[in-house]
């Protein structure tokens, strides 16, 4: 299974402990990323299409994204929007058509897939400050605009911003702090890097969500049928 994610820290979250996981199951996975920290659509194109030589093996380096495209058979290659841009339409065209039109060149055999990221904290200081919009609000044009990104595609979706969002409907959190961290983007922590791997693994690799075993350090015990019923429950929805 050769996968390329194309985003930034929230792919990163998303994919942490994907490799653990599909080691358990005995896939082997080449995961790759195309990934600069914050970085937009916007910005990835414009990389892309100047060949700007930014991108590593899974973070800044010296290879194009050109380079990065041709560098392995991939099977899937995933793109997002830079999460504080996410719940804004206008900040997708004319950028997606122009990334995506640049990625079927260069690797046409690659699936396209959407990766949905997730709203930020209640307690967040940029979405009470500077965006003036609440959890819910974020959550549901992020919905909105993924679903719009993926139709374009006609793509399917990695549902990882609904499974944290039905975490916190079963658990009662309504901050979104048992997946998120207190940080500026809301990163993922532990137990939301979990549920992203499960939503990856169950979506791409074809695996069993209740079949797996594997728990990372950090993420208790209690928490874990939850977090997989959740990635079930989101997967089901985009079935």
């Amino acid at each position: 299974m050769k996968i390329l994610t194309i985003g930034n820290s929230f792919s990163r979250n998303s994919t942490h402990y994907l490799p653990e996981i599909c080691a358990e199951a005995g896939i082997e996975l080449t995961l790759g990323g195309a990934n600069l920290g914050g970085c937009s659509l916007e910005q990835h194109w414009n990389n892309a299409s100047r060949n700007v030589p930014t991108y590593g093996a899974d973070w800044a380096g010296d290879k194009t994204m050109c380079e990065v495209l041709e560098s392995e058979q991939w099977e899937y290659i995933t793109m997002q929007q830079a999460s504080h841009y996410s719940w804004k339409i206008g900040t997708y065209q004319p950028y997606l058509d122009k990334l995506t039109a640049f990625v079927r060149e260069h690797a046409p055999q690659a699936q396209l897939v959407v990766h949905q990221t997730w709203a930020y904290r209640t307690d967040n200081e940029r979405l009470m400050n500077e965006f003036k919009i609440s959890q819910a609000q974020m959550f549901h044009l992020i919905q909105e605009n993924y679903n719009t990104m993926a139709a374009r595609l006609k793509a399917p979706i990695l549902p990882v911003g609904d499974a944290l969002r039905i975490m916190q409907e079963l658990t009662g959190d309504t901050v979104g702090c048992l997946t998120r961290n207190p940080d500026g983007p809301s990163h993922a922590n532990a137990l939301g890097e979990y549920i992203g791997a499960l939503i990856w693994f169950a979506r791409l690799c074809g695996g069993n969500i209740d079949g797996v075993s594997f728990v990372p350090d950090g993420v208790k015990a209690w928490s874990v049928p939850l977090a997989k019923e959740a990635a079930k429950t989101a997967l089901e929805m985009y079935k």
